[in-house]
């Protein structure tokens, strides 16, 4: 693949993308779909298992609202991606 549009990116940086894209609007509800064209993360479908991960190590909070998965970063999600803010 050659002619590829994907291109090795370094490592955690779809999670420094996708948390600071939630840090932006810290109190706002975002669906994944959202949160993936915020972050600039592609294909869409991919940040669906990235947003479970994140839930997991309590960086991001997961709720349902009418009937769709939404997102919204916890005080540990918002201090990881100021501290990487800081350091880059």
């Amino acid at each position: 693949m050659a002619n590829s549009i994907r291109t090795k990116v370094g490592y955690n940086t779809a999670k420094r993308r996708a948390l600071e894209a939630l840090a932006r609007a810290p109190d706002l509800w975002w669906t994944v779909k959202e949160w993936a064209r915020e972050a600039e993360i592609a294909p869409t479908r991919r940040m669906y298992t990235y947003a479970l991960r994140l839930a997991r190590y309590d960086l991001v909070l997961r709720a349902s609202l009418d009937g769709h998965c939404v997102y919204r970063i916890t005080t540990k999600g918002h201090e990881l991606a100021r501290l990487r803010r800081a350091r880059c």
